[in-house]
C-alpha cells in the first residue's frame, strides 16, 4: 500500500505477471525436484559440486545484481523522461547479460570438454537443466533489454508503452532472483 492508504498498481502489464509466476512456479517445482534428489544421494551431489568453480558462479551473480540495478536506472530514467539515459541504462544491462552469457558457456565448454553433461550424474542433470532453463531465459532478457534500449533511442516514449520498459525490467529482475537461488543451490549448499 501507498502512503495513501490505496494499493500501488505493480510495473509493468499484469499479464506479464501473470507470465513471471508461472515461470517461477516452474522453477519451483524443479528446485523441490533437486531437493529430494539430493536427499537420496547426496554424495554424487557433493561429488558433482565439488567439480564446479563457487568463484566464477559469485563472478555471474555479481554481474547480474549489477545488472538488474542498471535496468532499475533505466526504468527510473524514463520516469523521469531521460530518454538517452533510459537507453544506456538498458544497454548496460544487456551487455552485462552478455557479460553472464559469456561466463556461463566458458563454464558449460569446460563441463563437456571434460565429458560432463546432462546424463554423468543427477547433480549434473540438475546443475544442466537449470542453469540451462536459466540460461535461455537471460538470451531472451537480453533481446528485451536491448529492443527496449534501441526503441527509447528512436524516439521518445509513450505513455502506452512504458509499461512494456517495466515489465522486461521485471522479467530481468526475476532472472536475477532465480539467479540468487541457483548460485548457492549448485554451487554453495
Amino acid at each position: 500500500m501507498s502512503s495513501s492508504g490505496k494499493f500501488r498498481q505493480l510495473p509493468g502489464d499484469a499479464a506479464w505477471w501473470v507470465f513471471l509466476s508461472a515461470e517461477f512456479a516452474t522453477l519451483s517445482i524443479f528446485f523441490v525436484a533437486f531437493a529430494w534428489s539430493k536427499t537420496a544421494d547426496p554424495e554424487v551431489f557433493a561429488q558433482g559440486q565439488r567439480l564446479l568453480h563457487p568463484d566464477v558462479g559469485f563472478a555471474n551473480t555479481l554481474v547480474l545484481i549489477t545488472s538488474g540495478f542498471f535496468a532499475a536506472r533505466g526504468v527510473l530514467a524514463l520516469h523521469q523522461q531521460r530518454h538517452t539515459s533510459c537507453a544506456r541504462w538498458y544497454a548496460a544491462a544487456a551487455a552485462l547479460g552478455v557479460v553472464f552469457l559469456g561466463i556461463k558457456t566458458w563454464e558449460y565448454a569446460e563441463k563437456l570438454g571434460d565429458g560432463i553433461n546432462l546424463s554423468t550424474s543427477n547433480f549434473f542433470f540438475f546443475y544442466f537443466f537449470l542453469t540451462g532453463f536459466h540460461y535461455l531465459h537471460v538470451m531472451l532478457g537480453v533481446g528485451f533489454l536491448s529492443v527496449m534500449a534501441w526503441k527509447v533511442r528512436r524516439k521518445p516514449v509513450e505513455e502506452s508503452t512504458v509499461m512494456n520498459f517495466e515489465s522486461s525490467a521485471a522479467f530481468w529482475h526475476m532472472l536475477d532472483l532465480v539467479w540468487v537461488i541457483l548460485f548457492p543451490l549448485l554451487y554453495l549448499a
